[in-house]
């Protein structure tokens, strides 16, 4: 199922376990950054969620600000024990945003227990999270996400939402 998560656009798989999320802001900037984030450790924080993939596609330069407040509040309330691998897609343009992905990753180290892989495109980091055992779906997935209405932002988060 896709979903809007504020500027964040969502691609939720229960039953892969699997969650991709991208910027899509409605608006340039980073306005409802926090907000979208916090939207994510939400479906995150239930613990139906074993693979993420993130992709930076479309993410402004994140400032100081926004750096300090993913160490501290963001990345320890999403490194749930449920997590097990996060792909990361980065646009090959932007070496800013991949230099503070490193920096984010090197500081928050203490509590980051799963698998991190870098990839240039989101294919490579489905095929990769997806495993042997899955890679049936990946057409579908990559069909859902181009295909299919983004529902409207629900007031909760629930793993049957």
């Amino acid at each position: 199922m896709i979903l809007r998560l504020h500027d964040i656009r969502a691609q939720y798989e229960p039953t892969l376990q699997l969650l991709r999320f991208q910027w899509h802001p409605t608006q340039p900037g980073l306005r409802h950054f926090r907000a979208s984030m916090n939207r994510v450790a939400q479906l995150v924080e239930q613990g139906t969620v074993h693979t993420t993939i993130l992709d930076l596609h479309q993410l402004p330069n994140l400032d100081l600000e926004q750096q300090f407040w993913l160490t501290t509040n963001w990345l320890p309330r999403v490194s749930v024990p449920a997590i097990r691998q996060i792909a990361l897609v980065l646009p090959t343009g932007n070496m800013y945003n991949q230099m503070v992905v490193e920096s984010l990753i090197r500081v928050s180290r203490h509590f980051i227990h799963y698998d991190i892989q870098f990839f240039a495109n989101v294919e490579s980091a489905l095929d990769w999270s997806l495993g042997d055992a899955h890679t049936h779906a990946l057409p579908r997935l990559l069909h859902t996400w181009h295909h299919a209405p983004t529902q409207p932002q629900p007031a909760t988060l629930s793993p049957a939402s």
